[in-house]
């Protein structure tokens, strides 16, 4: 291995520094070291490809670790040659971690989206770093590059080299929208926007259950027991509330309740439930994403379309990750065309707005079917609509509504669980429909006398 390289590094006293998790990092070595880390990897994989086999992450990490410790090698060799001062262990391991990060991750970036704690992650331009926790607070990050556009490069890296296919960002491609390979969300923007500018939404991959929601104080054990039954009866629900309330969340701990034989079909825009990840909890499974045009305008899948093969596929279940335009349709055709036990998630202020979002989505659609059609289809294919909102910093179930039926105007439902004077959802007094909602909830295991038990107190 040639110490080219090495030689066109400055000594740890120049050069600058860059902060990292584990400490201060020589700038021009991570540079050099960065460099020749692709180049040994890159060559390596081609002859790889070459040779008919297809390397694993695994495999090219473990090359990594490799080319890193020669490198490490001859780094301390030529010092103790000239002289110069050898690094610290704290100092490799700094070095080492940065160069992994710069030549196969997200870079600086990287150590936020490894933080466990974090849900999102904003950055606009180089010297703002906002960074947002699980309980929904928000702190200062510290710089992420030394200029604007330095921040442009590290963006434009990551869309040609994280993507699968390989994305633009310049001034013709201003947006760039893509998944990041351990499954967070990224879009960047530059050129349109005063800074450039970065959103990174992090997805939680536990997958907690209704009884660990529950005593978080998320709802009541009567809402627990109905949720359950809800589900293994096989009710048709949507899950409605704003940004980070927890929805997908909720979704992810309904399908907890699923038996595993089922088959299960995801849709969604951005993949965010990661059923994918609990193979054993639900072992028949497809997971299916939406895709944007290419730079040409050629390629687009949207969700609309996918909703329409999902028909095709045999699932017991199809769970929408979010509805927000013309693909409401094909989910509420799928939930009247005997996929019962589906779920969705939308934006709406209350359960009762829900019902306004759905008609309104529905007629958007390119056949523009009535309000008045809407109405009957929303009222024919939903169950229970059940709204979340974060109050006092924390998630709260705060109604949950009955659909019993629709007019031409309107969506008939009764709010069975409404929020009290607190927001939280206690139980209204009105009563479930006893046929044949009430008998299939019983029968699937719900315990109605919790809701005769006061709930006022249960936060």
């Amino acid at each position: 291995m040639s110490d080219r390289g090495i030689m066109q590094a400055p000594s740890s006293g120049g050069g600058g520094h860059q902060h990292s998790p584990s400490g201060m990092v020589d700038r021009g070595l991570l540079e050099v070291l960065v460099s020749h880390l692709r180049n040994s990897v890159s060559d390596w994989i081609e002859q790889e490809n070459r040779a008919g086999r297809r390397p694993g992450r695994e495999e090219r990490d473990n090359l990594a670790a490799e080319v890193i410790d020669a490198w490490m090698l001859q780094l301390a060799q030529r010092r103790m040659a000239t002289g110069d001062e050898l690094l610290g262990a704290a100092e490799e391991a700094a070095l080492a971690e940065a160069a992994l990060a710069h030549a196969f991750g997200t870079g600086p970036w990287e150590r936020y989206i490894k933080d466990p704690d974090l849900t999102d992650i904003h950055i606009n331009g180089h010297d703002m770093v906002w960074l947002v926790d699980r309980e929904g607070n928000k702190r200062r990050g510290e710089p992420v590059a030394a200029s604007n556009e330095e921040l442009i490069n590290q963006i434009r890296w990551v869309g040609a080299n994280l993507d699968r296919s390989g994305r633009r960002f310049d001034v013709s491609s201003p947006v760039l929208n893509m998944r990041l390979p351990g499954g967070a969300r990224l879009h960047a923007v530059m050129e349109v926007s005063l800074v450039p500018m970065v959103t990174i939404r992090l997805h939680d991959r536990t997958l907690a259950s209704l009884g660990e929601l529950r005593s978080a104080g998320m709802f009541s054990a009567a809402i627990e027991s109905f949720f359950g039954a809800a589900v293994r009866a096989g009710f048709n629900i949507v899950v409605c509330g704003g940004m980070g309330t927890g929805k997908t969340t909720l979704v992810r701990s309904l399908l907890n309740e699923v038996p595993p034989y089922e088959r299960i079909i995801t849709v969604e825009d951005e993949l965010e439930l990661g059923l994918q990840h609990f193979p054993d909890l639900h072992p028949d499974m497809g997971v299916l994403e939406a895709r944007e045009a290419n730079v040409e305008g050629s390629g687009a899948f949207p969700l609309e379309v996918l909703l329409r093969e999902c028909l095709r596929m045999h699932a017991d279940r199809i769970v929408v990750g979010e509805v927000r335009g013309p693909e409401v349709l094909g989910m509420l055709l799928a939930m009247t065309s005997g996929q019962d036990g589906s779920l969705c998630t939308i934006h709406a202020n209350s359960t009762k707005e829900a019902f306004e979002r759905l008609t309104v989505y529905a007629s958007l659609t390119p056949q523009q079917f009535s309000r008045a059609f809407t109405y009957r289809l929303v009222g024919s294919a939903v169950d229970f609509v059940v709204h979340i909102d974060r109050l006092g910093g924390r998630r709260r179930v705060t109604s949950i509504r009955e659909v019993v039926g629709s007019t031409d105007s309107d969506v008939l439902s009764n709010e069975i669980w409404k929020p009290s004077h607190e927001g939280v959802a206690v139980v209204s007094g009105e009563p479930f429909r006893a046929e044949p909602t009430l008998r299939r909830l019983v029968e699937a295991g719900f315990e109605p006398e919790l809701m005769r038990q006061s709930e006022r107190g249960w936060a």
